[in-house]
């Protein structure tokens, strides 16, 4: 298996002149890092023509787990796919016609709905042509797509119409096949200009008619009692279903386990009729969540049609955005070589121990061991901080003077002081949703005083209170370079076997610096995206050799903390340089017994702090 992917690589690397690289944590691309700020401008849409050489990805990292059960030609195109689209996709078209349509009044996804099918097949052309056999396993590849993808609305099935021409299951009107034949065939600015000069009074029209049919579903969706997590948005849907006729309020009711292109015709023009005869405020509510919902069932459809090496982002509720990263950085962010695992077959015992555990005999040993060794202090934490941030849906406390219920327990110890306290309330705990980015030294000085030990036993020790309490948490380990040792979106359990053999990684300078950075700007990217606060914990002793040192670090970390909670945990008692660096929230421990009381301190006010945002 390994040897296959080494030949997959190196085919690949070689045809394309950039380094290619299989990896078990997901797809990726890096550019050059000298050229990063102008690619990143391309990329946003704010200048039009950059040198090729900026274009140029670097390298490429394809996700292994995705392909492994696929035939070996159907990977390899999988991947061409990907580079070709790297290669011949021009960034700034993607905003320009972004920003056409959000002039026009229209969601800006909704060009991106046809522009990312026509790219698609535009790369896909490109690789046929230079690979004729590549054919068969790109329409195989389509064909999952096409079994996955939703088509909620007239402007999706008219943009797949495309796609089922190039695989030769529908006819077009030859006006359309003329387009999709001079698209596929012209260059990046060519095409752009073809596609808004041909097709786009066509292909408004589809849009429009998507538009009102959202305006029914979103009635429908208030019919069927949906939840919704924006309740004002439900507050003011519900105004509007009760606005309307008693007579189109049954036939909303009628069809509500439907969608809008279900219901007649003769219907749907009532429904509208009706709409148009609201109030204008009421009108400008509509357009303005069907705006919103018309964004989120586009970006649904065009996530199957997006380079899946560039990292994406919905920017404004609407605007996409690639993210680009430099290939040094990308090469960082994936484990090292050190710590995978070998090719090796495995034996009964260790499959068994793999399907149970997530481990071979030998890791769980060595976990279990180590859990054994932190199990008085797991569960010391876990009292402290669910104190803070509980896991109970709701229930009664007591300790009250009135309420609506007697505490039993209380009565006989109440009544004899005539102090009364004996009534309960009901108590509904405020969900509290918190990120953690845990970040680990291993450098060489973190040899000394079983720093090391200490510090993968609190790693472990944290990771097993996180993952108990549900909240999401990344880990990622440093000396002079950075590796992501757990994603956010990972499962916990198919990482532990990575803790386990941390030791072997151990060695090099330090630059905490470089790590703090990279760590919070991979933690506010996820917090963003999900609407939740983050915390970074740094587990080391302080000690940087590489990048900033002294007053200058100092700043850097105090500039972070005013946008995230920072906190360092600083192991060993010599050359301990944590409450130097981190100030207020540094702390210093000898050993792993001293971390629960003295991670207690600041867990009562950082933590209470972070929930009050909420």
């Amino acid at each position: 298996m390994k040897e296959r992917w080494k030949i997959v690589e190196s085919l690949l690397s070689d045809e394309y002149g950039i380094e290619v690289q299989g990896s078990y944590e997901g797809w990726g691309a890096g550019y050059d890092p000298i050229s990063l700020p102008l690619t990143e401008m391309w990329a946003k849409g704010e200048v039009d023509d950059i040198p090729l050489s900026a274009k140029r990805p670097l390298g490429v990292v394809f996700y292994i787990n995705e392909l492994s059960k696929r035939k070996e030609d159907y990977a390899i195109n999988a991947i061409r796919h990907e580079i070709e689209y790297l290669f011949n996709t021009d960034l700034y078209l993607w905003k320009l016609g972004q920003r056409e349509f959000f002039k026009f009044g229209f969601p800006p996804t909704s060009f991106l709905v046809l522009y990312s099918v026509l790219e698609s097949l535009k790369v896909d052309e490109k690789i046929v042509q230079k690979h004729p056999s590549s054919l068969q396993p790109l329409i195989d590849r389509y064909r999952d797509v096409l079994r996955n993808v939703e088509v909620s609305y007239p402007h999706h099935r008219f943009s797949l119409s495309f796609l089922r021409k190039w695989l030769c299951e529908e006819r077009l009107q030859k006006d359309l096949e003329r387009f999709l034949y001079e698209y596929v065939c012209a260059e990046n600015k060519d095409a752009y200009d073809i596609l808004i000069e041909d097709l786009l009074g066509k292909y408004i029209s589809y849009i429009e008619k998507a538009q009102e049919l959202n305006y029914i579903d979103l009635l429908l969706d208030e019919a069927r009692g949906r939840v919704r997590q924006d309740a004002h948005r439900g507050r003011i849907m519900t105004d509007l279903l009760k606005k309307l006729p008693q007579h189109m309020q049954e036939i909303i009711v009628c069809h509500k386990e439907k969608d809008s292109s279900q219901m007649d015709e003769g219907y749907r023009k009532e429904v509208l009729k009706s709409l148009r005869s609201l109030p204008d405020w009421m009108k400008d509510y509509l357009k303005q969540m069907s705006y919103i919902d018309m964004v989120e069932k586009d970006v649904e459809f065009i996530r199957h049609f997006l380079p899946k090496t560039l990292e994406v982002e919905i920017e404004h509720k609407g605007f996409l955005s690639f993210l680009v990263k430099g290939w040094e950085e990308m090469g960082e962010s994936f484990l090292s070589p050190n710590i995978s695992r070998g090719g090796e077959e495995l034996s009964e015992e260790d499959k068994f121990y793999g399907r149970a555990y997530g481990m071979d005999k030998r890791e769980f040993s060595v976990y279990r061991s180590m859990l054994r060794d932190i199990g008085p202090y797991l569960e010391s934490m876990k009292r402290k901080l669910q104190k803070i941030m509980p896991l109970e849906d709701e229930g009664w406390v007591g300790g009250y003077f009135y309420g609506r219920r007697i505490d039993n327990k209380a009565v006989n110890l109440e009544i004899p002081m005539e102090r009364g306290r004996m009534y309960k309330r009901r108590h509904v705990p405020i969900k509290k949703e918190l990120a953690f980015k845990l970040l680990i030294d291993i450098s060489s000085s973190m040899k000394r005083e079983d720093k090391i030990k200490n510090a993968i036993m609190a790693l472990l020790l944290f990771c097993e209170i996180i993952h108990s309490m549900r909240m999401p948490f990344s880990i990622d380990v440093f000396s002079e370079k950075t590796y992501r040792l757990k994603d956010f979106d990972e499962e916990y359990n198919s990482i532990r076997w990575r803790i386990v053999e941390l030791f072997k990684l151990v060695g090099g300078a330090t630059n905490l610096e470089k790590a703090i950075l990279y760590s919070y700007e991979d933690t506010e990217l996820f917090c963003r995206k999900n609407h939740i606060r983050g915390c970074l914990l740094v587990f080391s002793d302080g000690e940087p050799t590489r990048g900033l040192k002294g007053e200058e670090l100092k700043e850097m970390i105090r500039q972070i903390k005013g946008r995230m909670e920072l906190i360092g945990i600083g192991l060993g008692r010599e050359r301990n340089y944590i409450d130097y660096y981190f100030e207020g929230t540094g702390i210093k421990i000898g050993h792993i017994s001293e971390l629960p009381s003295a991670f207690a301190r600041l867990i009562q006010n950082q933590v209470k702090r972070l929930v009050a945002f909420q």
